[in-house]
């Protein structure tokens, strides 16, 4: 449903049918910048009293009729029926509203030199601008580890973590970096709910975990741009924060801990039509495998033989056994869903 400001009016009017009114919503949930217009179409343009009682006779506020819209669109968020898929912040850029865009440069290089490497924050700098790494507003999360990998160390990103997962690396000895919004380090639960409904969710920069008291529901925290002294915080006050990037750190190390953390794709549907998608990349899949290895000199045999270089699969896609199109077709799918978990979508041209 196309949303016009003619929509928007009828939507602030209260003249809209339920199924325009949960599109309205769905969108403001999306576009959090225009849900200051629709307040001022309600108060002015309809002469809705933000000062009038309500139903009980009591006065009610600017604070209280924005907090009621955005409870209304919180519960339509949640709502099963016009819930979408949550995306991640791939493109996010760590210290864009931060004191400089060197926040993540600097948890690396407190990293690295941690951990034995001597290098210079300057030198860490120029090397990330010279790759493109770092961009004027700060460094896109999926670039954080980039310059710790060029030196050896050990680097696993991953979104949708836990406060125990932080904890478990941080008693390993390695370094833990994180992505958050550094604004809901000083508001409550509360003001930060009302950030991310107005705002949207927008990680904005990266710490190092230094430790995790879950007894005092403590974590300290060190912000190497900002100051060499940790920081303590209330482990919800933090979550609310770290929420923003859905939960996105960088695990450094230079011992070989590796504990694979695929992203959660659950909440991810496929059209029918994107099916079909699936088949031919599949296939596609195997033919790129098939000729890789015809490359290397393979061919086909009833059973695999690496000194020979025999292999059963060497066949069309079509005579593989299912449970080897599988393979292929879950490869496919993932490929299609983590796609669309990271904000592109799909459009078919017609011919």
């Amino acid at each position: 449903m196309e949303i016009t400001r003619e929509l928007l009016a009828a939507y602030a009017e209260g003249n809209v049918s339920e199924s325009e009114r949960n599109a309205v919503r769905q969108y403001l949930t999306e576009h959090p910048d225009q849900l200051e217009s629709v307040l001022i179409m309600m108060d002015e343009d309809f002469d809705i009293q933000l000062e009038d009682k309500d139903k009980d006779g009591h006065s009610r506020s600017f604070d209280e009729e924005l907090d009621t819209l955005l409870d209304e669109i919180e519960a339509d968020e949640s709502d099963e029926s016009t819930a979408s898929v949550s995306i991640l912040p791939l493109m996010s850029k760590a210290a864009q509203n931060v004191v400089d865009n060197l926040c993540a440069i600097r948890c690396e290089g407190y990293a690295l030199r941690t951990l034995g490497i001597d290098v210079s924050d300057e030198e860490l700098e120029k090397e990330a601008e010279e790759n493109r790494w770092l961009k004027p507003e700060g460094t896109p999360l999926h670039c954080m580890g980039l310059l710790s990998e060029k030196r050896g160390l050990y680097v696993s990103r991953r979104y949708g973590c836990s406060i125990n997962e932080i904890i478990r690396s941080v008693k390993k000895g390695e370094i833990v970096i994180a992505a958050i919004d550094n604004t809901e380090l000083s508001q409550s639960p509360e003001e930060a709910r009302k950030n991310d409904l107005l705002n949207g969710k927008t990680p904005n920069h990266a710490v190092v975990i230094q430790s995790v008291d879950p007894n005092k529901e403590e974590i300290n925290i060190l912000e190497p741009s900002i100051s060499i002294t940790p920081k303590s915080y209330p482990i919800a006050v933090f979550q609310n924060a770290w929420d923003d990037s859905s939960n996105y750190i960088v695990i450094l190390s230079n011992q070989s801990n590796y504990e694979p953390h695929p992203l959660d794709l659950d909440d991810v549907a496929i059209e029918p039509e994107l099916m079909e998608l699936r088949e031919a990349i599949a296939e596609n899949a195997h033919e790129v495998w098939a000729k890789t290895r015809k490359d290397q000199g393979w061919s086909y045999g009833k059973e695999r033989d690496d000194a020979k270089k025999l292999h059963p699969d060497m066949l069309p896609y079509n005579l593989l056994p299912d449970s080897e199109k599988e393979y292929d077709r879950l490869m496919a799918i993932n490929t299609i869903k983590l796609v669309k978990k990271l904000g592109w979508d799909f459009v078919k041209s017609i011919k």
